[in-house]
């Protein structure tokens, strides 16, 4: 049986008092790979876990699968990771850690574009970047891509598959070196929604985070596993660090193409009228009742952008309608041979919300 390897990521922050009484500020980023052996068992208890944990929420949750910003605002969110955990524990194979820890001593900045530079022969009028900007331009945006490439060296092809959440940005030798590789893997926009494993790798983010900071502890390598002893020896720790910076630069000014790996079927939201903008659609309670129906079908979701998607488009995909123009707009594409199979988000809209303004 082929285990699943779920990765997701996000930064981490600390304001902190250095020893000499100064105000520091610590920027990071930090990753999760959760390794399963039965994708299909361990929905099952995650789903199980889920509906027990959400006793803490205080308003209730009627989501079969929960990402951190559906419980970001709750009064007792680390009281709802830890009884998820405890209910998820004996599920989880292992638990793989990554983060950033970069030496300023060694190196004051970053080298970028190189391949661009000496592909068109140029000099380039910006070519090197601070930590920091490499952090939040770059790296941020593709740590799942990064994650995975780690573990390749460590998971024999064929036995694993990774699951990785949707990930954006410039090419880097990383993510070529992944591409080229012996392993599956799998591609899903909004992943921490709609697949349970990325999901869980989501949710100990921030147990984590919460855990080192109940602790006064810092993001290094010795504090990480003790701040998870539930999971023993099962966590794994996996510093980048300056020796990786040739593998996780960009090279060259041209976008990773992700939409070969893709998780199918994928659920196009037509939007029909441009009076919803599309930043207040995904953050609908409409958009997120769509992700946890299209979670149960092994699906994902994304808004249709007719300038460029259809190209993406499988047979057996659906087109989400808001309106009767979003509906024609999937009728048209219909004609032509592209065989969406509508569907009313109607279904799925609360009583209470249907007779407003998504």
């Amino acid at each position: 049986m082929v285990s699943i390897v779920g990765i997701d990521s996000r930064s981490f922050v600390r304001d902190v008092i250095k020893r000499n009484g100064e105000k520091g500020h610590f920027e990071s980023v930090v990753g999760i790979a959760i390794k399963v052996r039965d994708y299909i068992k361990f929905e099952e208890k995650y789903v199980e876990a889920i509906e027990k944990a959400s006793i803490k929420l205080e308003n209730g949750n009627d989501l079969k699968f929960l990402c951190f910003n559906d419980i970001k605002h709750e009064k007792d969110s680390y009281g709802f990771l830890e009884l998820f955990f405890k209910g998820i524990l004996l599920e989880i194979e292992k638990v793989h850690v990554f983060y950033t820890l970069f030496s300023k001593k060694r190196l004051s900045e970053v080298k970028v574009y190189g391949r661009k530079a000496r592909k068109e022969r140029i000099k380039l009028s910006n070519p090197t970047r601070t930590y920091e900007q490499l952090l939040s331009s770059h790296i941020l945006h593709c740590f799942p891509a990064i994650c995975a490439w780690r573990l390749t060296e460590h998971l024999t092809p064929k036995t694993v598959e990774f699951h990785l959440d949707a990930y954006e940005g410039h090419i880097f030798e990383a993510q070529e070196k992944l591409d080229s590789s012996d392993h599956t893997v799998v591609i899903y926009p909004g992943g921490d929604c709609v697949n349970p494993v990325i999901s869980t790798a989501d949710l100990l983010i921030e147990f984590l985070d919460k855990r080192l900071k109940i602790n006064s502890k810092f993001l290094i390598y010795e504090n990480i596993r003790p701040a998870l002893p539930e999971f023993g020896e099962n966590v794994l720790v996996y510093p980048i660090s300056n020796k990786h910076l040739p593998f996780i630069t960009p090279l060259d000014k041209q976008s990773v193409h992700l939409w070969d790996k893709v998780k199918h079927p994928v659920f196009w939201v037509f939007k029909g009228e441009e009076i919803v903008e599309s930043g207040t659609m995904k953050r609908s309670r409409s958009y997120r009742n769509l992700q946890d129906f299209v979670a149960s079908k092994y699906g994902v979701v994304r808004m249709f952008d007719k300038s460029n998607d259809i190209k993406y488009f499988k047979d057996g995909d659906f087109g989400v309608y808001l309106n009767q123009r979003g509906k024609e707009q999937i009728d048209t594409y219909i004609k032509i041979g592209k065989k969406f199979r509508p569907f009313n988000l109607d279904a799925l809209v609360p009583n209470d919300l249907k007779n407003r303004q998504i």
